[in-house]
């Protein structure tokens, strides 16, 4: 089991990196093109879609690992029914959007011209479509091909910034406008790749599908909606207490921060559908301290590193202009790390089928986040909602641990901390990693 965890994970791991590398290039293109008030204004627009979608997805994707896991429908039969709820989906988050933009958007986006939010809208069928769908790969396992897509969306996007951006000095309404052409095409061999998989399509809805997928998915939907707003509503409340300028060197302190997140999410992304077949309660019960005790300390030394790095990163690759997001990068640091160890026993709940005990802690965390954000950022500016955020998430891992220690008989400590017999572990994968090297070498 921990082999074939590995084995994925490293893979998933790779691509995460190659995403990572793709991402900054990309980010860094966006900021110093568009500037800090662009860049701010940009990253208002493009949450609007990923609200709606979050706020409207019922938990279809998550569903679709966890019935694939199960194996109660098959992949042939989720396809199809997950094709006609993206359509369905889309259509309400649009409606719910044009609402929002034409009688709250003042309110809820200062500063946000409503072309650029209307445009955003446009984002909404084709990122609810690639998220329902690209889950099936992920239930089934087929990691390579789960990632391989990954990549393909973030690919497609930086060669399109590099021409519209670079090549063109386009500006904010390009920047929406290349995320979209890079989700169609992404979407488009996303389909095809997984119609060959699964053998077809049938555009059809099981009643039982429906049921279970709602029974599952209202459950599992509200934690996605609380961490999507511990996620993301500093940004809103920045822009409204404060202004886009902002917002601006704030997503600049977010994205380097949650780049960290790769460790955790390969793992958490490979343990999800691994927790969700395992039917051994003694594997499950050493199996995911032992991903999550690792996976923290890993976090804590790269984040240690960014720590000292980060201000030289920022100022050589996004300019001065960017300098004001070093202080909250690094406070941001802290959460990042807590975040890392909360995300892998949030995978082992959604597995395990513990969903009320997610959704409980998540919307503690919420409220807390929003109560911290509303004292925090008139007193410290973008610096106290960095605070909000590392606080809040602090607090979420550590409510985490102890419900997970109840539920799973672990104790705390060989959760968080480092055992002997991790020690051995290392010792015999580094030999095997050294052994291969040596015999690439040899054949060379």
């Amino acid at each position: 089991m921990i082999g074939i965890f590995l084995k994925n994970t490293l893979i998933t791991f790779t691509t995460r990196i190659s995403q990572l590398l793709l991402g900054i290039v990309t980010s860094i293109i966006i900021a110093r093109v568009l500037g800090p008030e662009g860049k701010g204004i940009y990253a208002l627009a493009i949450l609007l879609p990923m609200f709606l979608i979050n706020f409207t997805n019922f938990g279809i994707g998550p569903a679709s690992v966890y019935y694939i896991g199960k194996k109660k429908y098959s992949p042939l039969e989720i396809f199809g029914s997950n094709v006609i709820f993206s359509i369905l989906v889309s259509i309400f988050a649009i409606i719910a959007g044009i609402v929002v933009i034409f009688f709250f958007g003042n309110k809820v986006f200062p500063g946000v011209a409503k072309e650029y939010l209307l445009l955003a809208l446009c984002l909404v069928p084709f990122r609810v479509f690639f998220t329902f769908v690209v889950n099936i790969f992920l239930g089934l396992q087929k990691i390579k091909k789960y990632n391989f897509i990954n990549l393909i969306y973030h690919f497609i996007f930086l060669v399109l910034i590099i021409i519209f951006l670079l090549g063109f000095n386009f500006g904010v309404k390009a920047v929406i406008i290349t995320q979209i052409l890079s989700f169609i095409l992404a979407c488009i061999v996303l389909f095809f790749l997984t119609k060959k998989e699964v053998g077809g399509v049938i555009l059809y809805i099981k009643k039982s599908l429906f049921k279970d997928f709602f029974n599952y998915g209202s459950k599992i939907y509200l934690t996605s909606i609380f961490s999507f707003l511990h996620l993301r509503i500093d940004m809103f409340m920045i822009n409204i207490i404060l202004n886009p300028f902002e917002v601006g060197i704030y997503s600049i302190a977010v994205g380097l921060s949650e780049k960290i997140w790769l460790v955790s999410q390969s793992a958490g992304t490979v343990l999800f559908p691994r927790i969700s077949s395992e039917t051994d309660d003694k594997k499950l019960k050493e199996f995911t301290p032992l991903v999550c005790r690792n996976i923290l300390w890993i976090t804590i030394f790269i984040a240690t590193l960014l720590f000292f790095l980060g201000p030289y990163v920022i100022a050589l690759f996004y300019s001065k202009q960017f300098i004001k997001s070093i202080l909250p990068f690094q406070i941001l640091l802290i959460g990042t790390i807590a975040i890392s160890g909360s995300r892998i026993l949030a995978n082992d709940f959604s597995g395990r089928g513990r969903l009320k005990e997610n959704m409980y802690l998540s919307a503690f965390s919420v409220v807390l986040n929003i109560v911290l954000n509303i004292v925090l950022i008139p007193i410290f500016g973008i610096a106290g909602a960095a605070w909000a955020t590392t606080i809040s998430y602090t607090i979420l891992f550590l409510g985490r641990v102890i419900i997970y220690s109840k539920i799973s008989g672990n104790s705390i400590a060989k959760v968080i901390f480092i055992q002997k017999s991790d020690i051995a572990l290392y010792k015999k994968y580094a030999s095997v990693l050294i052994e291969s090297v040596r015999c690439v070498i040899s054949m060379g």
